[in-house]
């Protein structure tokens, strides 16, 4: 039965997004690429015999090339990413994959470095607790700068000014004006949202300021999402500390993984 690959368009959104939205969990990235981050992504669709067999996304608005994907089999997934080989084979790719998706890119890449993530989520039916009284303020692009530096100590890497555009950054200012703390958004659907790009200066840490801002962020994306979710490595036991006890809940897809991969 033949293949034929369209770019995503206005003719098969719908299609591929009833698709994805029967997961959102797992498909929550793609979504997004599929939508709100349109303008950064290069999406396209394959199908077989007019069925939709996979969806494959490369992001290009951070430093490296960031991918998303959905795929029935490795087969499929092997075919559509031939689409992208001369952008992936040089410098390679990541992506955040469910366990299936990673034993799917097993088969068809000649590199790959998986690392664990778990991935949580809240939504309306969840109450955050916080135990920080500092109230957080919205940011905006004339914070970009501030933002960038804060950054750029915490060794915050996917981050780009755009993002102030997709959804609320809030944060923290200490006495002498300068922020502290921050917690912000990599994209804003109505299927889902992901909280991301959440850091504390060194100084300033073990105040309960991730958790203010990370709940200010969360309150106001739930007001167009129907559910948020958020990723961390494995061994990163202080933020499993942090979402634990504000409530977020371990999701059906986690644990996921952060994979480096070659084709």
């Amino acid at each position: 039965m033949p293949f034929q690959i369209d770019v995503l368009s206005e003719d098969n959104l719908q299609d591929t997004l009833r698709i994805l939205a029967a997961n959102p969990l797992e498909n929550i990235t793609l979504i997004a690429d599929c939508t709100q981050l349109g303008p950064w992504c290069d999406v396209n669709v394959l199908k077989e015999g007019g069925a939709i067999k996979a969806v494959f996304s490369l992001y290009e608005d951070l430093d490296f090339k960031a991918t998303a994907f959905w795929s029935v089999s490795s087969s499929h997934l092997k075919i559509i990413m031939e689409e992208y080989a001369d952008r992936l084979q040089d410098s390679g790719f990541v992506a955040i994959c469910t366990g299936s998706q990673l034993e799917q890119l097993k088969k068809v890449c000649s590199s790959i470095d998986p690392i664990r993530e778990r991935q949580m989520y809240t939504d309306p039916s969840t109450t955050l607790t916080c135990r920080c009284d500092t109230e957080p303020a919205r940011l905006s692009r004339k914070d970009a700068e501030e933002l960038k530096e804060l950054y750029n100590v915490c060794g915050t890497p996917a981050w780009t000014p755009n993002a102030l555009e997709l959804g609320p950054f809030y944060g923290i200012r200490n006495g002498e004006d300068r922020l502290v703390s921050v917690a912000g958004v990599h994209y804003v659907t109505s299927y889902g949202a992901e909280i991301g790009n959440v850091a504390t200066h060194p100084q300033h840490r073990r105040r309960g300021y991730a958790q203010a801002c990370t709940k200010a962020v969360t309150q106001e994306v739930l007001k167009k999402s129907m559910l948020v979710v958020l990723h961390f490595f494995t061994d990163n036991h202080a933020a499993q500390t942090l979402y634990e006890n504000m409530g977020f809940q371990y999701s059906l897809v986690d644990p996921v993984f952060f994979v480096k991969a070659e084709i």
